[in-house]
């Protein structure tokens, strides 16, 4: 998300244009053609943009601010395409084996909340709507582990967070955060072993604490996973790192907190957990810091490389023969993605050529076959996929890093 900042919009009366390609599942007997980092891919998005891919894979663009989504059908949805994509995560439809791209909108004064884009098993577009509506500034969020979105309002002193279903439709403010913030995105370990599960929230601001939120055990016993982020009573612990000996620890005090984060990770953005592994990036100081939820143990590196030159946004995660973290850029004329591998070696994957706005909403398909991302300023959204019908988190030809 942005601080402070706002776009102009270039105004685009039309629909949005329908989906050219489709992706192929043959069975690759050849060998992966996938090359990340190895830029050399045009992609036409019809509209007067040729944004640059990794050899081995092909987009279409998807959503346009203001226009109707087209469907694969050729039919048009009823609602225009939300303003100022931000953050967005995948949720599985729970039988059908299609799946939701939830999309946040980071449209101001009562304006924000969150679009769905509906696909089927295919990946092909089947529906779009305004899941979540009357909120301010929709940045970033997170998926919790019984498949809803938690976003959160990047709104100065007065933000919070809501849960959003899209297969059920329902809505609420949920208790992840303790009082109003410029709140960024949300992160969940369910694999503590003292407590069913806890949850994280960054602050973009120059103080902002990192949250820990421990709901009360009652939240867990009524059997109705909306109510674990609802009730009352829960605990909020503030992240404290130690930057002598390179542990860390939890303060109930907000103030420790907030100490923290001014000292060591002002603006902190994107946030991941995985296998009681914590990433989170602070944007101004250009760092992606790495907790040992077990071992009470941290460590940061710099994102700085080759092209990476941008602030740090989102993060996402994809898992397979390579362990890869994905890191949208926020803001400026290099509008890309980027990735990081188990190596801590770094490659870009997609180039933002002809965008001067911020990437966002990185995700993938619960099969890992398609990629999505959005370029704010106009809302576009776009799909990727691997030519060689591979997932994303398969084996890949070869890897072109930065330079260093």
């Amino acid at each position: 998300g942005t601080s402070g900042k706002d776009y102009c919009y270039d105004d685009n009366t039309g629909p949005t244009a329908s989906p050219a390609l489709k992706p192929t599942y043959a069975p690759n007997t050849f060998g992966a053609t996938y090359v990340p980092g190895d830029l050399t891919v045009p992609c036409d998005d019809g509209n007067g943009k040729i944004i640059t891919l990794s050899r081995g894979m092909a987009c279409a663009l998807l959503t346009t601010a203001g226009t109707p989504v087209k469907f694969s059908n050729g039919t048009l949805s009823l609602q225009n395409m939300h303003t100022k994509a931000d953050g967005a995560g995948v949720i599985p439809h729970p039988s059908d084996g299609g799946w939701y791209y939830v999309s946040n909108s980071e449209a101001s004064s009562s304006g924000g909340g969150a679009g769905t884009i509906r696909f089927d098993a295919t990946g092909g577009v089947i529906g779009y709507d305004r899941t979540l509506t009357g909120t301010t500034r929709n940045c970033g969020g997170g998926r919790t582990y019984w498949n809803t979105w938690v976003t959160c309002e990047e709104n100065g002193s007065s933000g919070f967070c809501y849960e959003v279903d899209p297969y059920t439709g329902y809505t609420s403010l949920v208790k992840n955060v303790l009082q109003g913030g410029n709140y960024e995105s949300f992160a969940y370990d369910n694999a503590d072993p003292d407590v069913e599960a806890r949850f994280f929230t960054t602050e973009d601001s120059p103080n902002g604490a990192l949250v820990r939120y421990t709901p009360h055990p009652n939240a867990f016993a009524t059997n109705n996973s909306y109510d674990i982020l609802k009730t009352d009573n829960g605990s909020y612990e503030y992240l404290v790192l130690n930057s002598i000996d390179g542990t860390f620890s939890w303060s109930p005090k907000l103030v420790d907190g907030e100490s923290s984060a001014n000292a060591l990770f002002p603006n902190s953005e994107g946030i991941d957990v995985h296998n009681r592994i914590l990433n989170f990036v602070s944007k101004v100081n250009k760092e992606l810091f790495t907790l040992d939820l077990a071992a009470g143990t941290w460590s940061v590196t710099t994102t700085l490389s080759g092209a990476f030159d941008l602030q740090p946004d989102q993060l996402g995660r994809i898992i397979g023969d390579s362990e890869i973290l994905y890191f949208c850029e926020d803001g400026g004329g290099n509008a890309d993605i980027h990735g990081r591998d188990s190596t801590g070696q770094y490659f870009t994957i997609v180039r933002g050529d002809g965008y001067n706005t911020e990437t966002t909403g990185l995700a993938f398909s619960p099969d890992n076959k398609f990629m999505y991302m959005a370029f704010q300023a106009n809302s576009n959204v776009y799909s990727f996929w691997r030519e060689d019908g591979l997932p994303f988190n398969g084996v890949v030809a070869y890897t072109k890093y930065h330079a260093t």
